[in-house]
């Protein structure tokens, strides 16, 4: 029902904009004029024509005011498509001059992701590489293809955001919450995923080769064809099966020991 609703709502905000300004704003006057001349009571309309008489004009001027502030509040939401527009291509803009002047602190930078993502928008291909982005908040984000080398994302707030192909290599995911994260073929290589929830997290293709992943949730996370060579897992919280698949070589195991022989696809055996 709710869906309904919504669709609803979103098919009367379409056709208000595909309405003309003009006619839209004509129409409204039109209405509530002929609402104000019929609550007078002393004066009585049998044709169209008397809309136009005397007592009655003398109504529509008393009210122009009301009128005008209708007509205002029409070509303001009218004109909010153009506004959000704006908003969106000035955000882009600090985004891609704070990676062209490669800074690496920008809070504009860090506000104008998070008020894109807010609005829907998708963040793919996003150039932010050695950019400080700790503590940002992009959850269900769609960062695929992103180009992050270096980029400090510790404590980041990313839950099921999509960062397949992605270029994360050297970045900073210390602590960073990936619940859900969609990190296929991604490449992760030297990354730091100390503490990092990963909990479900697809992983399948990856290139974590001297990633460290100490300490990180691993639950029913996906590695297959995964490459952790001279990977860190020592005390990284999983049930062992995630690893099925996986390409090991001087890679740190789970309980400390480490797995010097080299394993195209790494099985588990019951």
């Amino acid at each position: 029902m709710r869906w309904r609703s919504l669709k609803l709502v979103q098919r009367l905000e379409q056709l208000a904009q595909r309405t003309p300004t003009w006619l839209a704003v004509l129409v409204s006057v039109l209405c509530l004029g002929t609402l104000a001349i019929w609550v007078q009571e002393d004066i009585v309309i049998h044709s169209p024509f008397d809309l136009f008489k005397r007592d009655a004009l003398k109504i529509f001027f008393e009210n122009a005011e009301s009128f005008a502030i209708v007509a205002a509040v029409i070509l303001y939401f009218k004109s909010a498509p153009d506004r959000k527009a704006q908003k969106h291509y000035e955000a882009w803009s600090i985004i891609d001059n704070a990676a062209a002047a490669k800074v690496a602190t920008s809070y504009a930078r860090f506000q104008a992701l998070q008020d894109l993502h807010k609005d829907g928008v998708p963040l793919r291909g996003l150039e932010a590489p050695r950019a400080n982005l700790s503590r940002i908040h992009l959850p269900d984000a769609l960062l695929m293809e992103s180009n992050l080398p270096g980029a400090d994302l510790r404590d980041a707030y990313l839950p099921r955001v999509n960062l397949s192909q992605a270029n994360l290599q050297e970045s900073n995911l210390e602590k960073a919450n990936l619940k859900g994260a969609d990190l296929q073929g991604a490449n992760l290589q030297g990354a730091n995923l100390v503490h990092a929830d990963l909990t479900g997290a697809d992983l399948r293709g990856a290139n974590l080769k001297g990633a460290s992943l100490r300490g990180a949730e691993l639950w029913k996370a996906q590695f297959f064809g995964a490459n952790l060579e001279n990977a860190d897992l020592k005390w990284a919280e999983l049930q062992g099966r995630e690893l099925h698949g996986v390409k090991l070589f001087n890679t740190t195991m789970p309980d400390g020991t480490l797995e010097q022989q080299e394993i195209e696809f790494w099985s588990i055996h019951p």
